[in-house]
C-alpha cells in the first residue's frame, strides 16, 4: 500500500517518539524492528492518527493502560 509523504513523515515521527520514550528504553521484550513493523501494520489497517498508534503500542505492546 503506497503512502503519501505526509503519512510517511507521521509514521517516522511516531517511530522516533516511541523509540526515544522511557517506556521503550526501559523495556526488554520488544525490538525497534518489532515496533516499526507494528506501526506499519497499523497503517496498513488504515490507522492514520499518531496518537492512536502510540496508544496501541502502549496498550498492546508494552502492557500499559
Amino acid at each position: 500500500m503506497p503512502y503519501d509523504n505526509a503519512t510517511v513523515q507521521m509514521l517516522r515521527n511516531v517511530l522516533d517518539e516511541v523509540l526515544a520514550s522511557s517506556t521503550f528504553i526501559e523495556q526488554r521484550q520488544r525490538s525497534a524492528l518489532e515496533i516499526a513493523e507494528r506501526i506499519l501494520w497499523l497503517a496498513s489497517q488504515g490507522e492514520r492518527e499518531a496518537a492512536r498508534i502510540k496508544q496501541h503500542l502502549l496498550n498492546e505492546f508494552f502492557g500499559e493502560r
